[in-house]
Order: structure tokens, then C-alpha cells, then sequence
């Protein structure tokens, strides 16, 4: 279906301000304790995971002989492992899909000459991280990004030509797409009310009606085709992005919009890996370790400085929150997960 006429916003990203003087220190919002530490690999750790109900996680990684990415899935609570899926990415599924159920984007190669030329490919496939038995295997969706829907019966991927396809869960049968970007999509959210939010590198973020292909709204950011970050509150009002270190706060439904340059509220320079899902804080890697940020001003709510640790094997390399930000799990260079309580001050 061809894209309709939808309310548009135009945004130049801002500049970033002067050098100027901030605070010494973090806002006193957040408070960090390290649960545990567990190895899951001798090579990086290049994404994590928590399941919704903040029972289980995942961290993946590649092979150190074949480069073949790996996914291992284990107990939040007890470390005890699951099972190990071949897959570069994974998402875990709303409580709406079953007790263990994850989708996970599983790379294929097929050699074709001796030993020197390979065609690649990959295909989603939603299963039991539990058990490891297959459920639906979704041949048209080849690419990322993977999310369900919050009421965990659909499932959207990428399917090729900057489109995004949606497909029902336990049939497979295609329940819709979005189709309005001309260059790849990056990122991808369900509202409540099962609408998608998009990242492209063509510089804009949609809210598409999956079931007409319709856009509903848009966002255009001047300036920026390098999406990194996004999260769609509860109540699906509020559309968190990042792009570069420019972070916007967008309200479609008021077609409201708050930014800000994350190198004029940061003492030091921060690299995002991660936003809570309910959009409230970012997770960040640093020189010196790493830091939480409140998204809605931009501060650092809490900061770790691991010192020359920082730059040896355990540089942080990946982050993920859970539902509601209580469990914030880190990967590392060397390997490492790490599972640290996040509490939220109250005086």
C-alpha cells in the first residue's frame, strides 16, 4: 500500500551548546548494587536481554574459531543456564506469548564453491528458550529490527527494501506492514494499541497503522541519519529516540516535541547503548565505566568510575533494563554479564 499524507513535524537537530559550567556531580536519583557476575563467553558480549517478567536474560556473542553468533539464554535469579541458540539477535516475549517464549534472528550460510564463496541469509525464528523446540519459523522476515506486540501476538521484523513486515505468532499468517521509509529501518516499537514506531536512516520516525500500511504521524530530524536509541511509554504517548547524542521526546498525538544534546548536559562524554523501556533512563559507557542517565533532562542520575579497568578487557560493550528499570544487565569485553539492582531515591 502507498504511504498517506500523515501530520508532519520538521526538526534541525540542535547545536550543541558552548562548554559551559554543569554541576560536579550526578543528580542524586539512583542507586546501584551489583548482584552478580557471570561469565558466558571468552569473546565480547555484543547484546543482552531481559525477559519481561525479569526471570531470565540473554547475552550473545561470537564463536572464537568460527565467528558463528551464539545465544545463551539463563535464570535472572539462580545463573543457571537454559539452552544456547545459534542467532545474532534475540527479544524475549511479553507474558501474552507464552511463558518462554523468544524470537530470534538466526544467520544461515550456504557454501556454494570451494570453500571461498558463501551465500548468506537468515530467517526468524520464535521458539522455547526453555526447552529449544521451534514454534513458527518466519521465512519472509530476514532481517532486523525484531519486536512483539505488548500483547505478545504479533511479531515484527524486517523483510527487505526499507519495509518492516508483521506476521501473527503462532500461525505466521502476515497481519501487516510499514512501508513508508526509503532507506533501513534500525529501530521498531509497538504502541498498545498495535500501531509501530520506526527509526530509519532516512531521518525519520513513524507511527504506521501496521494493519493499512497507513502512517498516522511523522517526525523528521534535519540533519541525522544515525538512529541509535528507542522506547514508547507504557500508554504509548510518549516516543523516546536518540539520534547521535541528540535525544528527542516526542508526543504525536499533541505533535509536542522536547530536545536536547546529550554534550550539553554531560560533564563526559557517554556512548548510549540502552533506554529503559518505559523511557525513563539510558544506560551509557564511559572512559572511565559507565553512567545512568535521566532521559527527561539529560543528567547523569548515577555514574561508576571502574578507573584503568575501564580500558582493559571489561570495557562495557552492551545494556539492557528491565520492564519497569529495576535490573539494569551489562555485557562486557571479556565475556562478562553483570546483573546490578537499580533503586530509585525518594528523598
Amino acid at each position: 500500500m502507498l504511504d498517506t499524507v500523515a501530520p508532519t513535524v520538521c526538526l534541525t537537530a540542535p547545536t550543541p551548546l558552548d562548554d559551559g559550567p554543569l554541576d560536579d556531580g550526578p543528580i542524586a536519583l539512583l542507586s546501584l548494587s551489583l548482584r552478580y557476575r557471570r561469565l558466558c563467553s571468552k569473546t565480547e558480549i555484543t547484546s543482552v536481554g531481559i525477559s519481561p517478567s525479569s526471570a531470565s536474560a540473554f547475552a550473545t556473542y561470537a564463536a572464537p574459531q568460527t565467528a558463528q553468533p551464539w545465544i545463551d539464554f539463563f535464570d535472572l535469579s539462580s545463573q543457571r543456564g537454559y539452552t544456547k541458540a545459534a542467532g545474532s539477535h534475540a527479544v524475549f516475549g511479553p507474558p501474552g506469548a507464552g511463558g518462554s517464549r523468544v524470537a530470534t534472528l538466526r544467520d544461515w550460510t550456504v557454501q556454494l564453491g570451494q570453500g571461498v564463496e558463501y551465500h548468506h541469509g537468515s530467517t526468524v525464528m520464535v521458539r522455547d528458550f526453555a526447552t529449544g523446540k521451534t514454534a513458527v519459523e518466519l521465512k519472509e522476515a530476514t532481517s532486523g529490527p525484531v519486536v512483539w506486540s505488548r500483547d505478545g501476538g504479533a511479531l515484527a521484523a524486517g523483510e527487505g527494501r526499507n519495509r518492516l513486515g508483521v506476521w501473527d505468532v503462532r500461525s505466521g499468517a502476515r497481519l501487516g506492514r510499514v512501508v513508508g521509509h526509503i532507506d533501513e529501518v534500525t529501530h521498531a516499537a509497538f504502541t498498545p494499541d498495535r500501531s509501530l514506531v520506526t527509526l530509519s536512516r532516512d531521518g525519520t520516525v513513524r507511527l504506521t497503522d501496521s494493519r493499512t500500511a497507513r502512517t498516522l504521524s511523522r517526525l523528521e530530524i534535519e540533519g541525522s541519519t544515525n538512529p541509535r536509541a528507542l522506547a514508547v511509554s507504557p500508554d504509548g504517548r510518549s516516543v523516546v529516540s536518540l539520534w547521535g547524542t541528540t535525544v528527542h521526546i516526542w508526543l504525536p498525538q499533541t505533535s509536542h516535541l522536547t530536545s536536547y544534546d546529550l554534550r550539553a548536559t554531560r560533564r563526559a562524554e557517554g556512548w548510549p547503548l540502552a533506554v529503559s523501556p518505559d523511557g525513563r533512563w539510558m544506560a551509557c559507557r564511559t572512559e572511565a565505566g559507565f553512567d545512568v542517565v535521566d532521559v527527561a533532562s539529560g543528567r547523569v542520575a548515577w555514574e561508576r568510575d571502574e578507573g584503568e579497568d575501564a580500558y582493559a578487557s571489561g570495557m562495557v560493550t552492551a545494556a539492557a533494563f528491565s520492564t519497569i528499570g529495576r535490573v539494569l544487565l551489562l555485557g562486557r569485553m571479556n565475556g562478562a554479564v553483570e546483573v546490578w539492582e537499580v533503586e530509585e531515591k525518594t528523598g
